[in-house]
């Protein structure tokens, strides 16, 4: 480090006009890759609807001697991007069960599904499809089955899709989207232990999705310039500080064993 910077003086002035040039070039190319991306972003708007419940069947009848009171609706659904089918029952009693019952092609569903606080959860890896699952009453008396139609993440929540032109974009966006569920006939059955006469809250929704907008991705240049010149910076730290560092304790012993030539040639 001694020998480099004797050779340039000017070696510091020019590490620093190096790591502009670099800051700079790095936002240009981001810049330049997210002005001409050929990719687009579309986005989906969520036609969240309340399912009318018609009730077919309610009896009681006796489980290994126990009384249980059954009910029993359907409903139906409108498959054209039909993503969710949602069912829930409040004030039930602890240890009942609420059955979805979807059986021409069935639906996917998983405890943790809808979960905020599910942990390491995917629901392509995780979920089951089957015509019917099963949410048995907590404590609170309540109890949620959560149903995905598809556990394809491009029928959902928007995507990106790659494109040479916006209007090509918007029909791939929309191709995407596209489903049809093939069976929208539903039931749903709740089981509770004992005789009872009056109903707990039942709720079920149904999710349809619809194209909203698509648009060219874009990266914000100023943002990405922010990233470049820390990212040179930590480089260019990472690099020098070790030498600086290196160049004066090599500068300290230096300067400590001519001291103590001085003095031991003073003592003589």
């Amino acid at each position: 480090m001694r020998k480099a910077l004797a050779q340039n003086p000017n070696l510091l002035r020019t590490l620093v006009g190096l790591s502009f040039t670099l800051i700079f070039i790095l936002a240009y190319a981001v810049y330049g890759a997210s002005q001409n991306s050929d990719y687009y972003v579309y986005t989906t708007d969520s036609d969240e609807r309340q399912m009318e419940l018609s009730e077919i069947a309610n009896q009681h009848y006796d489980s290994d001697g126990e009384e249980w009171t059954m009910w029993i609706w359907q409903f139906t659904t409108n498959g054209s991007n039909l993503t969710w089918v949602n069912s829930t029952v409040t004030s039930g009693v602890e240890g009942g069960k609420i059955i979805l019952i979807n059986a021409g092609s069935g639906y996917w569903s998983h405890p943790d599904l809808g979960k905020v606080d599910a942990k390491q959860f995917s629901c392509s890896e995780s979920c089951l499809i089957s015509g019917t699952h099963t949410a048995t009453i907590d404590d609170s008396g309540e109890a949620t089955i959560v149903g995905l139609t598809s556990v394809d993440p491009k029928h959902r929540d928007g995507g990106t899709v790659r494109s040479e032109n916006i209007d090509d974009a918007e029909n791939m966006s929309r191709e995407n989207i596209e489903y049809l569920h093939p069976d929208n006939a539903w039931q749903l059955r709740l089981e509770l232990p004992g005789n009872h006469t009056e109903i707990p809250t039942i709720n079920v929704t149904s999710v349809n999705e619809g194209f909203s907008d698509v648009h060219r991705f874009e990266i914000d240049p100023a943002t990405e310039l922010v990233w470049a010149t820390f990212s040179v910076i930590g480089c260019f730290t990472t690099l020098l500080v070790p030498a600086f560092g290196i160049y004066f304790a090599a500068q300290a012993k230096e300067r400590r064993a001519e001291a103590a030539a001085l003095s031991t040639k003073e003592e003589e």
